[in-house]
């Protein structure tokens, strides 16, 4: 009878130990934190005007890389990288579409900006956004480019329209997803007052 080979034998208790090891102890889960876009800080005082101004936050259109539930972050002008354990508390183009009125009702005096209502009499301008890119770098440079449309909706004819082209540098957005709410919502911000003065000036020529 052949002596046991203890070599051997050891070295199948190590191997069976690291195969238990691996099955019964598991990595610590990363917690899923949930994100949405800040609106301006403070009520903003617009400057006096002779017409009230009602406005209607209509449509919002986003491309489909930003429709995900998961956080984007752009690591080239070809390649976006979607992050693991941050999400969008709800999707980015309603989130984007009700702070964007939010912001508005602070900017403008009337403090009458909605959602698509009921009441649509009540609505003075119509605004409509296109956008093209609303995200954030890996050295924290923001990007917010959108197309924009103001319209009368009594006469469905446009009033004005531009486009937006709008950078935010903030911090790196590695291990921090904060960071991307936050330079986006500075973004948002910025496209705000911008759209404001635009729908101010289309009031005012509004006949």
């Amino acid at each position: 009878m052949k002596r046991p080979n203890y070599l051997q034998l050891l070295g199948l208790m190590c191997a069976l130990s690291v195969l238990l090891g691996g099955c019964l102890i598991k990595p610590a889960r990363v917690p899923t934190r949930h994100f949405i876009l800040a609106t301006i800080p403070a009520p903003e005082q617009a400057p006096a005007t002779t017409q009230q101004v009602s406005v209607e936050v209509s449509f919002v259109k986003m491309p489909s890389y930003l429709l995900r539930d998961s956080m984007s972050v752009r690591k080239s002008p070809t390649e976006i990288e979607y992050l693991q354990g941050a999400l969008w508390a709800e999707r980015l183009d309603r989130c984007f579409q009700q702070t964007l009125a939010n912001n508005l009702s602070s900017l403008l005096s009337s403090n009458r900006v909605d959602l698509p209502p009921l009441d649509h009499e009540r609505v003075v301008v119509r605004v409509s956004v296109d956008m093209k890119q609303f995200d954030v770098d890996t050295q924290g440079r923001g990007t917010l480019i959108a197309g924009w449309r103001i319209t009368d909706p009594s006469k469905n004819r446009p009033l004005k329209s531009g486009q937006a082209h709008l950078a935010e540098v903030g911090a790196s957005p590695r291990a921090n997803p904060q960071v991307i709410a936050t330079t986006l919502s500075a973004l948002t911000a910025g496209f705000s007052r911008e759209l404001a003065r635009a729908i101010r000036e289309a009031a005012q020529a509004k006949p």
